[in-house]
């Protein structure tokens, strides 16, 4: 697929997960991993015993999954009907199915619909690994789905989807980029004195790379807002870091062609070329957005050169 099919994709995958609740996101789950792992098992519930606490299993690796689509994670009912579900469905799944195939892993996939899993599930996920030390409890979000998503063939992928439009639309190739530099600007400001604090390394590559006090002070900044940044490639899909990181990359790459070092004031206007390049806009909230997103890749040493380390 090339960057406007993949991102056609991602956009109708994200309406399918928020438009599946209970037993459709339960369906949607199944049905990619079915097509993702042959020794998947869907448990069909039976009688009155039900599925005895297993939405499904590959009984070749120990690994269970329980599944869970609330409308709205972020009630506080929810999280706690949550959690009560996690510690019932987990007590059941030892009872029912740890004698015959040992639990090696327990996913508890919940449908977050992207917002990010409440800290109480992920806390109740330790304690029932502390509680039981030889079974791996982990959470397993919208976003890990997708992941999943993305293992498929074309084929597949819209048997799962839908109907994926031919055309191939430009402006597309932009798309994730906006989509990201859209939550940098909307995304609540924490004034927590815990703020991430820029490493001195930071202060290095920017000396290494000639760049001047003004970039300098840009960066700086923005690298303050950084961790906000990190908090969604979370929530997301490893595509979107993977996506960033080649875009990002190819703008540092066009400049250094367009502005050689032969050129004065090259490294500045590097670091200009793609911060427009990153710019749907050029208002002061969607400038301050893109150099968050360039920050965070400096500190990363994918744009600019990284310092020789002797």
């Amino acid at each position: 697929m090339n960057r406007s099919d993949t991102y056609l994709v991602r956009l109708r995958f994200k309406l399918l997960i928020h438009e599946s609740n209970g037993q459709a996101f339960e369906n949607l789950f199944t049905k990619i991993m079915k097509k993702n792992n042959s020794n998947f098992e869907l448990v069909k519930a039976y009688g009155n015993i039900g599925d005895m606490k297993n939405d499904g299993f590959d009984q070749l690796q120990g690994m269970y999954y329980q599944v869970f689509g609330p409308e709205d994670l972020k009630k506080e009912k929810t999280i706690k009907d949550s959690l009560k579900k996690l510690k019932t469905d987990f007590e059941g799944l030892l009872k029912h199915w740890n004698a015959i195939c040992p639990i090696k892993v327990f996913h508890y996939v919940i449908n977050d619909k992207y917002g990010g899993i409440p800290a109480p599930v992920h806390q109740e996920l330790i304690k029932l690994g502390i509680d039981n030390p030889t079974v791996k409890c982990k959470v397993f979000s919208a976003a890990s789905l997708e992941d999943e998503l993305f293992k498929l063939d074309i084929d597949n992928i819209i048997d799962i989807i839908g109907y994926l439009p031919e055309a191939d639309i430009g402006i597309l190739d932009y798309s994730i980029l906006n989509e990201v530099i859209d939550h940098v600007m909307n995304v609540e400001v924490n004034f927590s004195t815990n703020s991430k604090l820029v490493v001195p390394d930071f202060y290095e590559k920017i000396k290494f790379n000639s760049l001047s006090g003004k970039v300098e002070d840009l960066l700086v900044m923005a690298n303050y807002s950084s961790g906000s940044l990190e908090e969604y490639f979370l929530a997301n899909s490893q595509l979107i870091r993977k996506e960033l990181y080649t875009k990002i990359g190819e703008l540092y790459e066009e400049s250094k062609n367009k502005y050689a070092e032969s050129e004065e004031g090259y490294p500045d206007k590097r670091f200009y070329y793609i911060l427009e390049k990153c710019c749907p806009k050029r208002s002061k909230a969607v400038v301050d957005a893109a150099l968050v997103l360039m920050s965070y890749f400096f500190e990363s040493c994918d744009i600019f050169e990284e310092p020789i380390k002797v």
